[in-house]
């Protein structure tokens, strides 16, 4: 497992590395530095404003899914993990964040590590159902016109869109997935019949609070705040671009955006450096801005993005260390008491 991983880190490090070649060789230092001499300010904090709006209606998603499960839940005892998880992601290689989030917080959260993995579930497909939305949309509204551009264009915009009802339907009918992941685990029982005994419990668990999550009230509720969320996340890539006077075509950013977020996918180092920067930079020259423009854009908006959020990731997690700290230190006090 530590060879497979290592291999993972290596690769990923080496794609940054090609991507970021190519953002450097199209653009000169000097002209980068030009461009976003002129950065307003005014924009600029438009853009945070809008980014802040989006992870407090993920928070607030997050909490909805997860009181589900524990009726209790507060939006600040959910913001902890959620935002912990993120800026870990940000900072540390292979997605260690989910990890931690969905193994490290069970007792925090007071819901089994099954149902976190639900709730992340959830979460994954609905930002991916958004995004690949957007980018169909995106696609059909900003694409460069032409006989056979148009063809091509309007035929991926379509596969986008039907991809985005069928997670639609994974979401609304979670039983639709149910059935092929129990032939699975029956198929594997046939070889690691322990291993299956232990994992079926939590699959189990994971299904049901799948079950209760789709309830029709709770998942339109959900699904409006993954697309405000987004929506404003948008804003952000919007603003950002209207802060930089260099780049002629703001509206690139709508399109920039969904590239942008499904670049993350593809293997980089930790914070998607290079992979993420290379693809909103190709997305904002297709509307007509200049190398040098589109490259300070995608710095900027990967800057604002990361940094925010990484900072307060990183003050939620001393706070989360704190505050084990001071639980453990009362329970040690009560436990010597009632031995006196």
């Amino acid at each position: 497992m530590f060879y497979k991983n290592s291999i993972k880190v290596i690769f990923g490090i080496i794609a940054s590395v090609f991507f970021v070649y190519m953002v450097l060789r199209s653009v000169s230092f000097e002209s980068l530095i030009q461009a976003l001499r002129n950065t307003q300010i005014s924009w600029l904090s438009v853009g945070l404003l809008c980014l802040l709006g989006a992870y407090l209606l993920r928070i607030k998603r997050s909490q909805t899914m997860l009181a589900s499960v524990n009726p209790t839940m507060t939006f600040a005892r959910s913001a902890i993990p959620y935002m912990i998880s993120i800026a870990a992601n940000n900072v540390l290689p292979l997605r260690a964040g989910d990890a931690l989030r969905a193994i490290n917080f069970s007792s925090w959260l007071r819901v089994p590590t099954a149902s976190i993995l639900a709730v992340m579930l959830v979460e994954r497909l609905m930002d991916f159902l958004v995004i690949i939305s957007s980018f169909g949309v995106a696609l059909f509204l900003f694409h460069p016109r032409s006989d056979t551009g148009d063809i091509v264009l309007h035929f991926s915009s379509t596969m986008l869109l039907l991809g985005a009802v069928g997670v639609v339907v994974l979401l609304v009918f979670p039983a639709v997935l149910r059935l092929p992941v129990q032939w699975l685990l029956s198929f594997l029982s046939r070889f690691v019949p322990s291993f299956v005994k232990k994992i079926r419990p939590h699959v189990d668990k994971m299904f049901h609070t799948l079950t209760v999550m789709a309830h029709r009230p709770r998942m339109a509720l959900l699904f409006g705040y993954t697309g405000l969320s987004w929506l404003l996340e948008a804003c952000t890539f919007y603003a950002v671009a209207r802060s930089i006077p260099a780049v002629t075509n703001p509206a690139a950013a709508w399109l920039a955006m969904p590239v942008g977020t499904l670049a993350t996918i593809l293997p980089s180092s930790p914070g998607y450096v290079g992979t993420f920067h290379y693809f909103v930079i190709v997305a904002t020259r297709a509307l007509g801005n200049s190398a040098a423009s589109s490259t300070a854009f995608a710095v900027l908006i990967h800057l604002v993005l990361w940094l925010p959020i990484t900072v307060c990731g990183m003050a939620c997690f001393f706070y989360w260390i704190f505050e084990r700290h001071k639980t453990a230190s009362i329970v040690s006090e009560n436990s010597i008491d009632r031995v006196s």
